[in-house]
């Protein structure tokens, strides 16, 4: 997505829930996990889908989060083809044992319900290298892993229903709201028709299976098989220009056709996107391979988030009720609204010439 104002997941539900609409933003994200307790995990935001683009997010990556326009359309919301075979809902009885997906029933929680089925279907993945590597591991903290397992039983309507029952979730969720001078305190935004509507989905890899996690569907969607490539392939494609296949999960180049085919379909909405990674911490692979310049960088850009993210929480209303007040004290404040008024008809004067 590239306009100057991210877009803001807006959801298509009746009903009043009070949770509210927060940015997709990685700075936004992080923070969410950390005031979680999530450990050794962090968002990266993806401009492209090209392979320099996703062999800069390194191997560990742990699902993607997809942002899109929600349209009253079943094809440009659901995918190409969803009556087809490859694109139908499992059953509730045909989800796998393993894999964490929740139905939707809170308005405004698509952002930290995709966050969520990303992290709850990482466990596997993290065992599994556990042994080579420690740092390797994510931590979901004690509120996430009670809750895991707490409704690992669970049937998605039951799962999605504990998520919104959850007062811890909701809370951290809501710390990102966005400053209005003319709501009240407990208020929360209710979307009217005329709004533009995103909806986040996520993608994760769950048995060498990727699978599309969207909580407004009646059950996960297959993408594809995780083809794992042979070493002679590998050694080939290393003598091409362009990062060696081996620098990005295979998982990764099925997900990613499934999003281009998803953004075909959109038409003129699929300016309108945001696309991050759920990835390990890069912190962790530069402190393993002391690489101090990068790990400052990486500290540089964190205390930058958490910067952004105080200006989020922050209420500029009465600095700006202030500062009006003091330039008509001043006897400035006609004088600058008449100016301010003539250069917005100059510019669209300027548009129309």
């Amino acid at each position: 997505y590239h306009s100057t104002q991210q877009p803001r997941a807006i959801e298509i539900m009746s009903g009043g829930d009070d949770w509210c609409t927060i940015e997709s933003d990685p700075g936004v994200f992080t923070s969410m996990l950390e005031d979680l307790g999530v450990e050794g995990v962090e968002l990266q935001e993806l401009w492209s889908l090209d392979d320099d683009s996703l062999a800069q997010l390194g191997s560990q990556v742990y699902g993607l989060i997809f942002l899109f326009q929600w349209q009253n359309d079943d094809k440009n919301n659901n995918g190409p083809n969803d009556s087809a075979d490859e694109r139908k809902p499992l059953d509730e009885d045909a989800i796998p044992p393993n894999l964490f997906f929740a139905h939707q029933v809170t308005t405004n929680a698509c952002a930290t319900q995709a966050i969520l089925s990303v992290l709850f279907n990482t466990q596997q993945l993290v065992q599994e290298q556990e042994d080579e590597n420690e740092t390797d591991k994510v931590s979901l903290g004690p509120t996430l892993s009670e809750f895991r397992s707490f409704t690992a039983e669970f049937p998605p309507l039951l799962k999605g229903e504990a998520i919104r029952s959850s007062e811890e979730i909701k809370k951290i969720h809501n710390s990102f709201s966005r400053q209005d001078a003319f709501m009240t305190e407990g208020k929360v935004h209710i979307p009217t028709g005329d709004e533009e509507a995103f909806h986040f989905v996520a993608y994760v890899p769950v048995n060498n299976v990727v699978y599309e996690l969207d909580g407004l569907q009646s059950g996960p969607i297959v993408v594809g098989d995780v083809v794992v490539p042979d070493a002679n392939a590998m050694d080939d494609d290393d003598d091409k220009d362009g990062p060696p296949s081996s620098m990005i999960p295979s998982w990764i180049s099925v997900a990613r056709r499934a999003i281009q085919n998803r953004m075909q379909t959109m038409g003129e909405a699929a300016i309108k996107f945001n696309l991050m990674a759920v990835t390990q911490d890069a912190r962790i692979a530069a402190r393993m391979q002391g690489d101090a310049v990068a790990l400052s960088e990486m500290e540089a850009k964190r205390h930058q988030w958490k910067v952004e993210n105080e200006r989020r929480r922050h209420n500029y209303v009465p600095l700006c009720i202030t500062l009006l007040q003091e330039l008509a004290k001043l006897g400035q404040l006609t004088s600058l609204q008449r100016e301010a008024q003539e250069r917005v008809a100059a510019k669209r004067a300027a548009k129309k010439g």
